[in-house]
């Protein structure tokens, strides 16, 4: 069985998904380690003086909504490439799926 097409707004939607959730688990561990002193010896004087107050809570909000477009754009791009470039040069693909009915 082969793969050969895939639904973008489908892909869009997911990818954007994940996008958004790598961009909490981001904003979260820069939140983190710019609070707790062992931490924040790592990061750079610049970046640790910036994630205070008012722009860490832009950047809370900002961050997680750039990776939601970001990822929606991508996952769109990823599958009309795949669908209109990919397919028609190698055929897609190959799957093999199992069908859960049968056991």
């Amino acid at each position: 069985m082969k793969l050969k097409k895939i639904g973008i707004l489908s892909l869009g939607y997911a990818a954007a998904i994940f996008a958004f959730l790598s961009a909490l688990f981001q904003v979260l561990g820069m939140t983190i380690a710019s609070k707790i002193p062992l931490a924040s010896n790592l990061i750079d004087p610049t970046l640790a003086s910036f994630l205070q107050g008012k722009t860490l809570a832009i950047m809370l909000v900002i961050t997680p909504i750039v990776a939601i477009i970001a990822g929606f754009i991508g996952g769109v791009l990823m599958a009309a490439i795949y669908n209109w470039i990919v397919v028609p040069i190698s055929g897609g693909i190959k799957l093999e799926l199992e069908d859960h009915k049968k056991r």
